[in-house]
């Protein structure tokens, strides 16, 4: 009798285990706009030309100065097929991103950096 009820318990627990692991693995949702990104002129022209490739929250991670956010514009078009801005949306997209993202200081621990990004 104490074995049934010992894995009854044990039952409980790894199924108490799995749907807790399970729900917080679950993807949260959130819609990107334009809206949601600091207000600077040329966001919905910078959300509009990142979004068709990847996630915004990519490009808030990043903070770089002007120069490192035009290498990286480069090295998408390059590495990975990005469409080429005329100079004109380059401007654009440059301007935003120097301003809205710029350069972050350094975490303690180096911080994270991310593996896609153009070496300094």
């Amino acid at each position: 009798m104490a074995a049934a009820a010992a894995a009854a318990v044990l039952s409980t627990l790894l199924l108490a285990a799995v749907s807790s692991t399970a729900s917080a693995q679950a993807p949260t949702t959130v819609e990107e706009t334009p809206e949601s990104l600091p207000d600077f002129a040329g966001r919905e022209e910078t959300f509009g030309y990142c979004v068709g490739c990847h996630s915004f929250q990519v490009v808030g991670r990043q903070g770089m100065d002007r120069g490192r956010w035009d290498e990286t514009l480069s090295w998408m078009t390059e590495k990975h097929a990005m469409p080429a801005p005329d100079a004109e949306t380059r401007k654009v997209l440059l301007d935003y991103l120097a301003q809205a993202y710029p350069t972050k200081a350094p975490a303690q621990a180096g911080g994270w950096v991310s593996p896609f990004a153009p070496k300094p």
